[in-house]
């Protein structure tokens, strides 16, 4: 069996030769840079790829036929333009200088076989068949990079980092046993979730003989493009968190947590709910997505596949400015089981823990809920919406209340009408701020409040003045028996 002895080889820095110019050639010359080497490339005709390579400097270009004496201290050499003369010619020097040879679909001027490469980071893949069936070998790489998710490469980082630490006992059979159980937890998963730290410590809990921290250990998902049945075990409770006070939560939202092996939470979601569970954090703020909701979506599918019952923790209702439907149409398309579980939104949450009713016979009989995070991009139509509606409620317009009431009193609300913020509504440091619409922003402004808060136009805002009742300026509320 020829070329049976399969090798990673350094060649950072060294003299590696390629002869010929065409698309072989290029794509010789490309992974030697990608491996660090000094490419050196001889070619009368060279294509554009290869003189591109040229003018940026990343190779030396000797624009010529091969001559002899040009492998001298080279460690490499590619033959590629399929001339069995020059093959010979090029791989007798080579068997002189000590030089390695491989000449294109020319096995008997080969020294080795040049492998099909997948890379992820440091991590390096290749499949050979000796040369023999270069497509067999490029079908084989491709089933095999496809379970190999890009968060391999940030592993390898990781694992050498914390191997660097020597935290592993000496044993050579123990250390492999703690190295194994360590990547059979869930690293991929905190990895592609952005949770480095997290998978930092489950790393050397694990390789000290600790226990793993609950919100940093979850077992691996195996990556697999094979979609899995609702019957296998895995499970996606999509649940709301409600406004903030952990007690809102609903009884089947509690019943799924009680039995989730982790929760996938938000920012803004009351650390009570998840504390002391296996949890990852994924939260979003203003203008900073650590995890993409991309990413989102394929953790909770690689952590269903493996038969985990997983909790989707989002403050509010998933299915209100949540991207709830974008995470249940992932698990859909991916075949995993999932159920959706409302929850109390702040909307409506916030204004009656500010003595706001949504709606009153007297004073308003309609409602509208609108996000206020997009109004500088005006995807709200503020224009239509501004008189349609007797009770108006602002999402997330906090840091654009200016913006938003002017395109409002623009479009025709009453500058008198009566509105209020509340801020860290249904929290025991709820604050509410009420004025005019023109003066909200203004009052808003002066008092300072903190994130998240709501703003809410219309008439059911002057009953708060008879039926506040919780919050910093009012009693708070019996405990729950």
């Amino acid at each position: 069996m020829r070329f049976a002895l399969p090798l990673a080889l350094e060649v950072t820095g060294r003299r590696c030769v390629v002869v010929g110019g065409g698309a072989t050639a290029a794509a010789k010359v490309a992974a030697l840079l990608d491996a660090g080497a000094a490419a050196v490339v001889i070619a009368a005709e060279p294509d554009a790829g290869i003189v591109e390579f040229s003018r940026r400097g990343e190779i030396e270009l000797l624009e010529r036929e091969y001559r002899r004496g040009d492998l001298a201290g080279a460690l490499l050499v590619f033959v590629t333009g399929g001339d069995r003369s020059l093959n010979a010619a090029v791989f007798a020097e080579a068997e002189e200088e000590g030089v390695l040879c491989n000449a294109h679909q020319d096995s008997a001027h080969c020294h080795f076989a040049s492998p099909t490469v997948t890379r992820r980071g440091d991590l390096v893949v290749a499949v050979s068949t000796g040369g023999r069936a270069p497509t067999l070998a490029g079908y084989v790489r491709d089933a095999l990079a496809a379970d190999l998710p890009d968060e391999f490469g940030a592993l390898i980082d990781l694992v050498a980092e914390v191997r660097a630490e020597g935290i592993a006992p000496a044993d050579t059979a123990e250390r492999g046993r703690l190295w194994r159980t360590a990547l059979d937890h869930d690293v991929l998963g905190l990895l592609g979730a952005g949770q480095w730290e997290a998978a930092r410590r489950l790393l050397r809990g694990v390789l000290a003989g600790t226990p793993v921290p609950t919100s940093d250990a979850t077992p691996v998902a195996p990556h697999t493009s094979e979609p899995a049945s609702p019957e296998a075990g895995g499970w996606v409770s999509i649940v709301g968190a409600g406004p903030g006070d952990p007690e809102l939560i609903t009884v089947r939202g509690r019943s799924a947590l009680d039995a989730a092996d982790v929760v996938v939470h938000d920012r803004l979601v009351h650390p009570d709910l998840f504390s002391g569970r296996v949890a990852i954090d994924v939260g979003k703020e203003p203008g900073r997505h650590p995890v993409p909701q991309d990413g989102i979506n394929a953790l909770l599918v690689s952590l269903a596949r493996q038969g985990k019952r997983v909790v989707r923790l989002k403050g509010g209702d998933p299915f209100l400015f949540g991207r709830g439907a974008e995470e249940a149409e992932a698990l859909a398309a991916a075949g995993v089981g999932f159920e959706i579980v409302p929850a109390p939104t702040s909307a409506l949450a916030a204004l009656a823990y500010a003595g706001i009713p949504a709606t009153d016979r007297r004073c308003g009989s309609s409602i509208a809920v609108v996000t206020g995070h997009s109004a500088a991009g005006g995807a709200v139509d503020w224009g239509r919406i501004a008189t349609a509606t007797d009770t108006l409620v602002v999402l997330m317009g906090l840091a654009r209340m200016g913006d938003i009431v002017t395109r409002l009193l623009a479009a025709g609300r009453d500058p008198a009408t009566p509105a209020a913020v509340v801020s860290r509504g249904t929290l025991p440091d709820q604050r509410v701020v009420r004025a005019a619409l023109a003066d909200i922003p203004q009052a808003a402004s002066a008092a300072d409040l903190p994130g998240p808060a709501l703003l809410v136009v219309g008439d059911v805002v002057r009953l708060s003045e008879r039926i506040a009742w919780f919050g910093a300026d009012h009693a708070p509320a019996p405990p729950v028996r």
